[in-house]
């Protein structure tokens, strides 16, 4: 079985005594993991089927070789983001780099810590200690305050990254205000910059001051197609985006016998496309509707679309395939079905953990694929 599938699987317990058949299919997503998997259409479950428990046991692969933070530490990140409760950018920001480090798995990667306000190293790129990692942390600022040199710290990072084998990612915790002091270019010149000649890709990870603000993430975001921006809530809220930029999860099973009879969640196979397409067939509309109906009677939950393509083609291309793909099934959802936006979390991976040989056609075409998982339950 597939990874996407790697969860707890249960029935709905009838209530008056009389079982009811279910239509939806069960499915619960083990959170804040990737978990790709082949599964069968939507099908109909009663209370007198066997049920069973799946215990996960996890294998985290990394997806990435090394990590870089920038943190913005200037004066605009004090801006609210909750007047009544007085939650600053700033507090959300540094809340999330704790909270996702707590949970990174030794992976063998190297990390640095930087700040810019003014740029300062506060973990030089090394060895990931999560212990001293943790102490550079706690080292920031308590109060946000000065101008914004976010052209130069990114200017400043390039000999880190030069040094660097294998893919690195950069995560730049930023409202996307700069000042040009000194700067001989524009923030998004440096990242497509640094895009072009090395293996990096950028993660914005921030709300815009204004439009020009939300402008200059959405470019910097265009260095390259595993490049994106995501703002603070939508990062709280689903733990998902980090976990593919660093690693991914693989999981065995084992199985016990449950008695329990509640329902949790939906079950849906993967949507696989025809080679070089991002068109969703007609044959996956039963179970896109069977999704969409849930998702809009479980507002609290949310689905994760996981794309994918085969190996034939450019790295790069693929990237962007994968991410098209994804986005084909969430318009989907939200323009056929009418599911919330908010409901929906896209992540895009290109060839990345292949599910069957690439040296086939019968295992590529299970390979171009968007994986659907279930979260929020």
């Amino acid at each position: 079985m597939n990874d996407a599938v790697s969860a707890l699987n249960f029935l709905n317990k009838g209530k008056g005594g009389k079982a009811m058949k279910i239509k939806l299919a069960v499915f619960l997503m083990v959170l804040g993991f990737v978990l790709p998997g082949l599964l069968p259409a939507a099908e109909i479950i009663t209370e007198e089927d066997i049920i069973k428990r799946v215990v996960v046991e996890e294998d985290f692969i990394k997806t990435a070789d090394n990590f870089l933070i920038l943190f913005d530490t200037s004066s605009s990140m004090a801006e609210y983001v909750d007047k009544g409760a007085k939650v600053t950018k700033y507090d959300i920001a540094r809340k999330i780099l704790k909270e996702k480090l707590a949970l990174l798995p030794d992976l063998g990667y190297n990390a640095g810590l930087y700040t810019f306000a003014p740029y300062k190293v506060l973990y030089p790129m090394g060895p990931l200690d999560k212990g001293k990692y943790t102490q550079a942390v706690n080292s920031l600022p308590a109060q946000p305050k000065g101008a914004t040199f976010l052209s130069k710290a990114l200017r400043n990072i390039e000999p880190e990254i030069k040094g660097l084998s294998g893919k690195t990612v950069v995560f730049i915790f930023t409202d996307g205000t700069t000042d040009f002091a000194g700067a001989i270019k524009d923030p998004e010149d440096y990242t497509q910059a640094l895009a072009d000649k090395y293996n990096v890709c950028f993660y914005m990870i921030g709300d815009a001051t204004n439009n020009r603000s939300q402008k200059r993430l959405t470019d910097m975001a265009k260095a390259n197609a595993c490049s994106r921006v995501i703002p603070f809530k939508q990062f709280v809220d689903n733990p998902n985006y980090i976990t593919g930029a660093l690693y991914i999860v693989k999981a065995t099973e084992r199985i016990e016998t449950m008695t329990e009879t509640r329902i949790v969640g939906i079950k849906v196979g993967d949507i696989n496309f025809d080679f070089n397409k991002a068109d969703v067939q007609s044959q996956y509309g039963a179970d896109l509707d069977a999704l969409g109906s849930f998702l809009k009677k479980t507002p609290n939950a949310y689905a994760l679309l996981v794309g994918y393509t085969d190996s034939i083609g450019p790295e790069e291309y693929n990237l962007y395939l994968s991410n098209r793909r994804a986005d084909g099934v969430a318009d989907y959802l939200v323009n056929s079905l009418g599911v919330g936006r908010d409901q929906i979390v896209v992540n895009w991976y290109g060839e990345a953990n292949p599910v069957a040989s690439n040296d086939s056609a019968e295992g590529r075409a299970q390979n171009r694929r968007v994986e659907v998982a279930i979260g929020g339950m």
